[in-house]
């Protein structure tokens, strides 16, 4: 008898030692290794810069480092594919558009994600707005100006975009229907090449971020009509916005922000997105957003989710006006 309790005691203090090790494991604060950032684009656009710095930032104040990954490809498919598909541990997180997040469901058929169920928001980081340009040489100085113009030319006139169901092609269509005005859409390869054919002449309209293009607005080689937001930018408080003039326009969101997948538990959620807002109150970290002429977000989980709700639907409605069709 005296044998076989010594057996059990035995028994009983080898399992507590092993499950000693795993309990004061569970009892470590999060958290307690790097945690892994992956941005859907390649290395270089101020979206990347700007990600790393906060994810930098953010990492000293966590006493984790997070670990930023480009996985570039496909218009941000093959890095969002990638993110949705990591384990929501809340070691795994992804930086995102817009474009990246959003545009790609209503573009592209048979996705491996989808946006709103894939993903756990955690904050907006940026708003990222963009305005209405013209060429210096169209004749008109405001946003009324130029719809008469249009008025008096339908069909003569062209604006560009990077391509069918971008950004930039569906507010444009946006556009031309709250105005009931006629322009010729022709899609380009990117950003820069629409900039140097606007500088030139060779094109009439776009829809662009003013900070790439904030040299030549104020020598006035090209005109900014109105940014396509819902209020005035802080920045260029001089600038109406779209919706001045037409108040039934409903811009969507073009933001960059941080997201989870879904599953990550809310508590560590909460503390991504709480950690991130402080880094977003750093005075040189909020410089460097408004030097690209964005305005800092940094909102909560609930706030970024139901913008993301809010901008769906619009895009859904924006991407029917525009006829595109998923390939």
């Amino acid at each position: 008898m005296r044998q076989a309790k010594q057996l059990i005691a035995g028994a009983l203090a080898a399992l507590l030692g092993l499950a000693c090790p795993l309990q004061a494991g569970a009892q470590q604060p999060y958290p307690n290794k790097p945690i892994h950032v992956v941005f859907p684009y390649p290395t270089g656009s101020p979206i990347d810069v700007i990600g790393r710095l906060i994810a930098d930032r953010a990492g000293k104040l966590l006493g984790q480092p997070l670990v930023f990954e480009n996985r570039g490809g496909a218009n941000g498919i093959v890095g969002t594919s990638y993110a949705a598909r990591m384990a929501p541990d809340g070691y795994n997180i992804h930086l995102t558009t817009t474009s990246a997040l959003l545009l790609n469901s209503y573009l592209r058929k048979d996705l491996p994600y989808e946006p709103l169920k894939s993903f756990t928001p955690i904050t907006a980081v940026a708003d990222l707005p963009v305005a209405l340009m013209v060429s210096a040489k169209v004749p008109a100085n405001t946003t009324r100006e130029f719809v008469d113009y249009l008025k008096r030319n339908p069909g003569k006139l062209n604006f560009a975009s990077v391509g069918n169901g971008s950004f930039n092609h569906l507010l444009g269509e946006q556009f031309k229907a709250a105005a009931g005005v006629d322009m010729l859409h022709v899609p380009y390869q990117g950003a820069g090449q629409i900039a140097m054919e606007l500088l030139a002449g060779r094109l009439d309209a776009t829809i662009l971020s003013v900070g790439s293009l904030l040299g030549q607005w104020k020598q006035g080689q090209i005109k900014v009509l109105a940014f396509m937001t819902p209020k005035r930018h802080p920045l260029h408080p001089d600038v109406p916005a779209i919706t001045e003039d037409f108040p039934d326009f409903r811009p969507f969101g073009n933001w960059m922000g941080f997201v989870a997948p879904a599953g990550t538990p809310a508590p560590i959620v909460a503390k991504l997105a709480a950690t991130f807002r402080t880094v977003l109150q750093q005075p040189d970290v909020r410089a460097k957003i408004e030097e690209q002429h964005w305005s800092v977000i940094g909102n909560s989980p609930e706030a970024f989710a139901a913008s993301l709700r809010d901008d769906t639907a619009i895009l859904r409605a924006a991407v029917d006006m525009a006829g595109v069709k998923p390939e």
